[in-house]
């Protein structure tokens, strides 16, 4: 199992305990996006490798996600029904478990830092959600160029424009 399944699942498992027994593909893009932000500015490195993530009209989307999600429902794990929704104008693509997932490889380190973002991230609605991720370095350094010009869809982000956290670079500077 990929590391970005193990997240998907970690994520709709505390989704689950959290009673939000279903989440949006929407918001199994926007998350896992926001917590490689997080990862990249509060540790330095990404939280997931193998995924990219390119702008897209509602923001951040990744293929790998589209992909690790496909793969998650063909081996059981999760399963997705499809409902209507009005107030947003299009179906809704709701996500949950559809059985015990598996022990995952994150370390406790780790988990603590998903845990704590995701308290903060699940609560949200989608359009916090949205708002959170346009907030983001890579999704203001696209938009700054797309007022100079036109929408760049399905352009990578660039997480190098994601500065470290000042207080991490002093917890690891040598100079003490």
């Amino acid at each position: 199992m990929t590391r970005l399944q193990q997240l998907l699942l970690f994520i709709l498992d505390r989704a689950q305990k959290k009673d939000k027994k279903e989440l949006s593909q929407f918001q199994l893009f926007k998350i896992p996006y926001l917590l490689q932000v997080y990862s990249l500015k509060y540790a330095g490195t990404p939280f997931i490798a193998d995924a990219h993530f390119v702008r897209e009209k509602n923001g951040p989307i990744s293929i790998e996600i589209y992909t690790a999600l496909k793969n998650l429902e063909a081996d059981g794990y999760v399963k997705k029904e499809v409902k209507e929704n009005k107030e947003y104008g299009f179906p809704k693509h709701a996500f949950s478990l559809s059985k015990n997932i598996p022990k995952l490889d994150f370390d406790a380190g780790e988990t603590i830092f998903l845990d704590n973002f995701l308290s903060e991230l699940l609560p949200l609605t989608q359009a916090k959600l949205k708002e959170r991720a346009y907030a983001t370095e890579p999704m203001q350094e696209i938009q700054a160029r797309e007022k100079k010009g036109r929408v760049l869809k399905g352009s990578p982000l660039n997480f190098a424009s994601i500065s470290v956290d000042p207080d991490v670079v002093d917890s690891y500077s040598d100079e003490f």
